[in-house]
């Protein structure tokens, strides 16, 4: 299920719906476009998704193949899984306080920031320390300002995403 998922032994901190929230981001993500790393986001209150998200360029633009191989365009253009689903939730009006994060690959350092920002309380994400060398240093900030700002965190891997 990509880079991250590697463990075979289920989160015994995740229930039923952590699963269902899981697989559906999963599926989310394969809307990404980016031929490379694709990543999904779904927001949850109260057993209720409020909002989904994936990697990607902004609205009305275009994303054709040869724009998300001009890796600098692609890296000054794309909008986050977790901010699309920020930004999604706020097109409709719907508050984010208090919600849970179920995203596909661990926060970027901006994206943490963002969720704190939005009052996530919750981010279930892949264990960062299984994600490419080249997203460690963000990845750790990222987990340190979730820590302070006293969001919970919890890791998932591919065995998590088999029950119901």
């Amino acid at each position: 299920m990509g880079p991250c998922s590697q463990s075979s032994t289920p989160n015994p901190f995740l229930d039923k719906w952590d699963q269902r929230f899981l697989r559906i981001a999963h599926e989310v993500l394969t809307w990404s476009k980016d031929p490379g790393t694709k990543v999904g986001c779904v927001l949850v209150k109260d057993k209720r998704i409020i909002a989904t998200g994936y990697n990607g360029f902004p609205a009305n633009l275009s994303d054709s193949l040869p724009l998300y191989e001009d890796r600098e365009y692609k890296l000054a253009v794309t909008v986050h899984a977790e901010k699309n689903a920020l930004f999604n939730a706020a097109k409709n009006g719907t508050h984010t306080e208090s919600c849970a994060a179920y995203v596909t690959f661990p926060p970027c350092s901006q994206c943490a920031a963002a969720l704190i920002q939005a009052g996530v309380k919750l981010v279930i994400c892949p264990d960062p320390k299984m994600a490419p060398e080249r997203w460690q240093k963000t990845l750790k900030t990222a987990s340190d300002i979730l820590t302070q700002a006293g969001v919970r965190t919890l890791y998932y891997s591919e065995a998590d995403l088999n029950g119901d």
